[in-house]
């Protein structure tokens, strides 16, 4: 290796010293593996924060919300924190589409409304129409 001069030698201390201090800083700045400027939250809390942007007040998805959080989180994540707060505040779950199954009753599909035009009526073994009208099937040659 070829011989520093003074020059080199304040810039290979400089440097070493730039690298100490800024691992030294962030270590300061992330005690026991917290990343800078995050808040301590509790487990409710976290829950509560997530229910407010994934739900408007009255109950109603959050649209606007929603699509920031899949944007921040990506859609994996997203999916683990809907189940989370779905599951700590089961009236915030959207109710069942009309029709599918496991519907409550209050949500299933009506009974479709009688039809005004009557079903025709024939009793069971009366004929649909006199013998005299009936043509007999006859096959070829016969």
């Amino acid at each position: 290796m070829p011989e520093q001069n003074m020059l080199d030698a304040v810039a290979t201390d400089l440097a070493v010293w730039l690298d100490q201090t800024s691992t030294l800083l962030a270590v300061g700045m992330a005690p026991q593996g917290v990343a800078p400027f995050a808040a301590p939250l509790s487990e409710t809390q976290k829950l509560e924060y997530y229910r407010n942007q994934l739900f408007n007040p009255d109950g109603t998805p959050n649209l606007a919300g929603r699509q920031a959080q899949i944007q921040r989180m990506g859609p994996e994540q997203f999916t683990q924190v809907y189940r989370a707060v779905i599951k700590a505040y089961p009236f915030l779950k959207l109710p069942t589409p009309p029709g599918m199954p496991g519907a409550p009753v209050t949500q299933a599909t009506p009974a479709a409304a009688p039809s005004p035009v009557p079903a025709p009526f024939v009793p069971r073994g009366a004929l649909t129409a006199p013998r005299e009208n009936i043509t007999p099937i006859v096959g070829p040659g016969e």
